[in-house]
């Protein structure tokens, strides 16, 4: 993989001679700025990294004849006035700049190579133990409010998709061969933030619970906050997620180990 010095997606030239260099077969892109404050508060850079930065790799695969895989969010949903699981085609309205870029993103880099493929992703985690470098999430989030002895607030008009980052590294084989598209691609989920962040800590075997993580009733209270996936599309190719439950109980039994 290369590193950020090798390989700087905002620099046209430095993309396109790489790829010319590399030959690659299959392209997965993950290079982004994907903090959704740090983007509002820095538009332009967002475009340049996440628009721009991914046109100029869908080009440079298109030049090369090599597949390209890249990453989208849930966060194109956010502001889509419909409560269930969202579909790939349905209507969208974006509020926020991470997830306008997102949307501007997967139009373009499939108007420059048809044969891409955009992964919409949830919200992900990896166990609060993990020997890697471990972003906000939400294990890791209940785990450091519980040892604090602190208490955090969380949505009940909210509802979104937690997905191990293991299954979906496990999955984005499996994504390669399909046809050039948007997918959702991670786990679904049937009840509100709150209601999910109490069962994940019953998982983790986190203490009274409802003690410290408290409702706010009042975040998202004017329209619902509504980000989770259809996953019919992606099973129809045989990929197939837990629920966002069932998942993080199946990641505290089985964890992946480097």
């Amino acid at each position: 993989m290369p590193s950020h010095a090798e390989l700087n997606v905002s620099r046209e030239e430095a993309v396109r001679d790489y790829m010319e260099e590399q030959r690659p077969d299959v392209v997965i892109h993950c290079a982004a700025l994907s903090n959704t404050w740090y983007c509002e508060q820095h538009p332009d850079e967002s475009h340049r990294v996440n628009v721009q930065g991914t046109v100029r790799i869908a080009k440079a695969c298109k030049l090369t004849g090599a597949k390209l895989i890249f990453m989208s969010s849930d966060q194109v949903y956010n502001g889509t006035p419909m409560l269930g699981p969202l579909k790939e085609d349905d209507v969208l309205q974006p509020v926020n700049v991470y997830g306008q870029h997102k949307l501007e993103t997967e139009q373009r880099a499939l108007w420059n190579n048809p044969d891409s493929v955009g992964l919409r992703l949830t919200w992900m985690y990896d166990l609060p133990d993990s020997p890697l470098k471990l972003n906000s999430n939400i294990l890791v989030n209940l785990q450091k409010t519980y040892n604090e002895g602190t208490t955090i607030k969380v949505a009940m008009h909210e509802y979104r998709g937690v997905s191990y980052v293991w299954e979906v590294v496990r999955n984005i084989e499996k994504a390669m061969p399909l046809p050039g598209g948007i997918y959702n691609f991670g786990s679904g989920n049937n009840m509100n933030s709150y209601e999910l962040f109490l069962q994940a800590a019953s998982l983790m075997g986190l203490k009274d619970a409802s003690n410290w993580i408290l409702p706010d009733e009042e975040r998202f209270s004017e329209q619902d906050r509504n980000l989770t996936m259809d996953s019919e599309l992606i099973e129809q190719h045989d990929i197939r997620f837990f629920d966002s439950v069932n998942g993080i109980e199946e990641a505290i039994k089985r964890p992946y180990r480097i």
